[in-house]
């Protein structure tokens, strides 16, 4: 049996092909809408971490005070700026463990999350946490 091609069949053909490079072009915009939100979602966090009136200040403590956590640290305004950093860059973490961000993405924070864990004072103090939430049965505060 031969399928003859009438006028009806040529206009569903030519319909659906415009259809389907229609769809190929939403598609394209759409991936690109969503690469530049997700550019300026990144943006908007690396903004925050290096130029936010607190965090930065807290980050250049943590490298140039070696001895930051003290007796003198707790209930006081450093304790409250540290933690603000430290959560903010858990946020980060957890953006990373959830993968909403990849691993690439990652690695544009990775350096201020390194010079945060290798700090002595910032292992005492996570240690202390660790320990403080073991003794009254409740979880970390922190997963960095």
């Amino acid at each position: 049996m031969c399928l003859k091609f009438n006028t009806d069949n040529w206009l569903t053909l030519i319909s659906l092909l415009f259809a389907v490079i229609a769809g190929g072009f939403v598609y394209y915009q759409w991936r690109k809408s969503t690469k530049t939100r997700r550019a300026e979602f990144i943006n908007q966090i690396l903004e925050k971490l290096r130029f936010d009136k607190e965090l930065p200040k807290s980050m250049y403590i943590i490298d140039y005070n070696q001895n930051w956590y003290d007796s003198s640290f707790h209930n006081g305004n450093l304790e409250i700026s540290i933690d603000r950093l430290f959560s903010y860059v858990d946020y980060i973490c957890y953006l990373k463990k959830t993968r909403n961000i990849s691993a690439t993405e990652f690695k544009i924070f990775q350096y201020e999350i390194n010079r945060i864990c290798v700090s002595d004072s910032t292992k005492k103090y996570l240690w202390n946490l660790y320990h403080f939430s073991k003794k009254i049965k409740q979880l970390a505060l922190f997963s960095i």
